[in-house]
């Protein structure tokens, strides 16, 4: 009887230790799924994030040399008006008027930044992996920054400096024609042909002459020269952006 009861209570123990097992195995496994399926769920949300980023530094990239090719047309357009002034200088055919219409509207890029500044703001940039990366993406804000603040400096010298100029030497002048007709060729030629010019509006030499005028006009060209090499290393750097998150996408 003895041994019975002692082989029964192995039995009933064997049994339960059997039961503590599978409970155990299963708890084990049930947390494993869930690491797993988390874990599958984070990689899911890290690679839509980067494909995210990455389409955005491709649009930011050709923005960029857009606003770049602009500056450089401006630059370009001072440059003639420099060619211009002196102390007897003058302007046939309207030449003036063309050029300060070409180098009167102050251009901004337009970046985009919802990604970037969703993870930003989300301190999701840890859980980029690569540190060379990382450290691009935490530094890009303050860098497309620099290039909106200098595009402001454009501004400036524009409502500041040109516009009172123009208005001293040309009382009479319509400030929304020359304006409105920077980087619209077709539309102007347009207007010109319909719209008989206005008689008070003939007198530009008198700013080819104003050597204050011509520093104005220096000023310009030489904002506009850095703005243009500023958008080009920062496309640079978009492009060198995209190709890590390319990398970091594989």
């Amino acid at each position: 009887m003895a041994s019975t009861t002692t082989d029964s209570e192995r039995s009933r123990a064997a049994r339960w230790l059997t039961e503590i097992f599978v409970i155990a195995l299963g708890i084990l496994l049930a947390f494993g799924v869930d690491a797993a399926w988390s874990g599958l769920q984070e990689a899911e949300q890290q690679r839509l994030t980067l494909n995210a980023l990455r389409l955005e530094f491709e649009t930011n990239a050709t923005s960029l040399r857009t606003v770049a090719r602009q500056h450089d047309a401006t630059a370009r357009r001072a440059g003639d008006i420099l060619a211009l002034t002196g102390p007897n200088s003058s302007s046939p055919d309207g030449v003036a008027e063309r050029l300060i219409g070409d180098i009167w509207s102050p251009w901004h890029v337009e970046l985009a930044s919802g990604a970037i500044q969703s993870l930003l703001s989300t301190n999701d940039l840890a859980r980029v992996r690569d540190p060379q990366l990382r450290h691009a993406l935490a530094g890009w804000p303050e860098r497309a920054g620099s290039l909106t603040r200098l595009e402001d400096v454009l501004h400036s010298r524009v409502s500041d400096d040109l516009l009172p100029a123009i208005r001293q030497a040309v009382p009479q002048i319509d400030i929304e024609l020359v304006n409105g007709f920077a980087g619209l060729p077709e539309l102007r030629a347009e207007f010109d042909s319909l719209v008989a010019p206005s008689r008070f509006e003939g007198d530009f030499d008198s700013l080819l002459t104003d050597m204050q005028f011509e520093n104005i006009v220096l000023q310009r060209m030489t904002v506009s020269m850095i703005a243009r090499d500023f958008a080009l290393e920062l496309a640079d750097e978009a492009d060198r952006i995209t190709d890590l998150l390319t990398a970091a996408l594989r």
